[in-house]
C-alpha cells in the first residue's frame, strides 16, 4: 500500500512539470484555432478550416472566396502593462506552391481612425521561397512598433490572400514580446 501512495505520489509531481509548451514568458498572445468552433456564435467563419492543421485539427485559410482569415485584434494596453517596442510574429503556414501571394498582415491602428498608424504586410511566398511548398512551415516577422501607437491602439493580424487563387493555411499563431 505505501508503495502504491508513493508510486501515485510522483507520478502527481511529474505531471505537474512542464507539459512541452512552446510558449516564450514573452508571449503576448497564441492561437492554435482548436477552441473557436462553437464560440463563433450560429454561423462559424468560413476562415476557419479542417482541412488541414499544423496540430491538432483546425487552423485558418484563405482562398477565392475569403480574402482574409480570422486574426487577431486587441489593444496594445491590453496585451502588455508595458510599452511594447518590437513584437515577433511567428506561425506556421502551408502554401501548395510558389504560385499563392499570400501575405501575413500586421496593422496598428489608433482608436476611431480608420487609417492605420503601421502597416506589414509579410510576403509568405517570399518567405517560403528557400523552404519549400507544400508542407508546413514556420514562419517568422519581427515589427517595430512605432512611437505614435499608444495603450488603445489596436494591433490586427491576419492572413491576406491577395490575388492568390490557391487556398493558403495558417496556425499556431504567437505574438511575442521582444526588447
Amino acid at each position: 500500500m505505501k508503495n502504491l501512495l508513493f508510486g501515485l505520489l510522483a507520478l502527481g509531481l511529474l505531471s505537474c512539470g512542464s507539459n512541452g509548451d512552446n510558449h516564450p514568458a514573452n508571449e503576448l498572445a497564441s492561437n492554435d484555432f482548436e477552441q473557436l468552433d462553437g464560440w463563433l456564435g450560429g454561423d462559424a467563419s468560413p476562415s476557419l478550416t479542417r482541412e488541414k492543421a499544423h496540430s491538432g485539427v483546425y487552423s485558418v485559410k484563405v482562398d477565392p472566396t475569403i480574402d482574409y482569415s480570422m486574426g487577431y485584434n486587441n489593444q496594445l494596453g491590453r496585451i502588455s502593462a508595458t510599452r511594447i517596442r518590437k513584437i515577433k510574429l511567428r506561425a506556421w503556414v502551408f502554401l501548395p506552391s510558389s504560385r499563392t501571394p499570400v501575405s501575413l498582415v500586421t496593422e496598428i491602428k489608433k482608436p476611431n481612425e480608420a487609417k492605420s498608424i503601421f502597416y506589414n504586410s509579410y510576403n509568405l511566398e517570399e518567405a517560403l521561397h528557400t523552404k519549400g511548398y507544400n508542407h508546413w512551415v514556420e514562419v517568422e516577422n519581427t515589427i517595430n512598433v512605432p512611437e505614435t501607437a499608444t495603450y488603445d491602439s489596436r494591433i490586427l493580424v491576419y492572413l491576406w490572400r491577395g490575388n492568390s487563387s490557391l487556398p493558403a493555411y495558417l496556425d499556431d499563431f504567437q505574438l511575442i514580446k521582444e526588447e
